[in-house]
């Protein structure tokens, strides 16, 4: 183990990890606020709803924040996979000149293609919120052959830009951005991301499929209101909230 304070925040380095998140989870009560836990390899990634992130090779990124907050009262805690998902798409339009889209509510695309997936969990012990753990995965230096073995429409920053990168010096620019902005986020919630975020958002305004439940359903991308939540159009044209599922197009 390796742990590299970067002042703002403290970057763990593991060799090898089954899951950052899952590490980060088991672990928590040993770690303070604002570490990150970083490994070169992972093996059992797991993105929302339990599903495999691919990770079968040493050139991705993968991450876990590992947040305490002292005061949990109107801490935003359903839209920081939001945040975060603005932060990389910051990180790969600055750096890497991409045009990134983000698919509600934290899946980033380039390309129509996935790049990078979220995943925030919790850790709550007597109903008291001990700690919360942030996972990104992001698809750095993947191969094109090792992508079409994904069973959706994947790429990485590598393909899209024909040039190798230090896995490394992603995660510390991802760090800095998220830490940049984010005591003014915890304070302003998701109002404080909403133009950014609804920028990105390239199906709003458009007939979706939302998966909910294991079931496919149709609607019409209305918006995000201020509470982050997609406000979309049924087939009866009754406006709903949507709250948990899976934009499918």
């Amino acid at each position: 183990m390796v742990t590299n304070d970067m002042s703002k925040y403290t970057i763990v380095t593991l060799e090898e990890v089954h899951s950052t998140n899952s590490y980060a989870l088991e672990h928590i009560r040993f770690y303070e606020d604002k570490n990150i836990v970083f490994t070169s390899h992972q093996t059992s990634g797991r993105g929302r709803f339990d599903r495999h992130w691919v990770c079968d090779n040493s050139e991705n990124l993968f991450m876990s924040i590992i947040l305490k907050p002292e005061n949990v009262t109107n801490y935003p805690f359903p839209n920081l996979t939001q945040y975060l998902s603005v932060v990389v798409c910051k990180v790969l339009e600055k750096e890497f000149s991409l045009k990134p889209s983000i698919k509600w509510p934290n899946d980033i695309l380039v390309e129509n293609a996935k790049i990078s997936g979220i995943l925030a969990e919790s850790c709550v012990e007597k109903n008291q919120i001990i700690g919360l753990v942030l996972g990104l995965g992001l698809n750095v230096n993947m191969k094109k052959e090792t992508l079409d073995k994904i069973d959706q429409r994947a790429t990485s920053i590598g393909v899209l830009t024909e040039k190798q990168y230090d896995v490394e010096v992603i995660l510390r620019k991802i760090c800095d951005e998220f830490f940049e902005n984010y005591d003014a986020f915890i304070k302003g919630g998701f109002e404080y991301i909403k133009t950014e975020y609804i920028n990105r958002c390239g199906f709003l305004g458009k007939d979706i499929l939302i998966r909910e439940s294991g079931e496919r359903k149709p609607y019409f991308a209305k918006s995000i209101d201020d509470e982050g939540l997609l406000v979309a159009i049924d087939e009866l044209n009754n406006e709903c909230k949507i709250i948990t599922g899976d934009v499918l197009c």
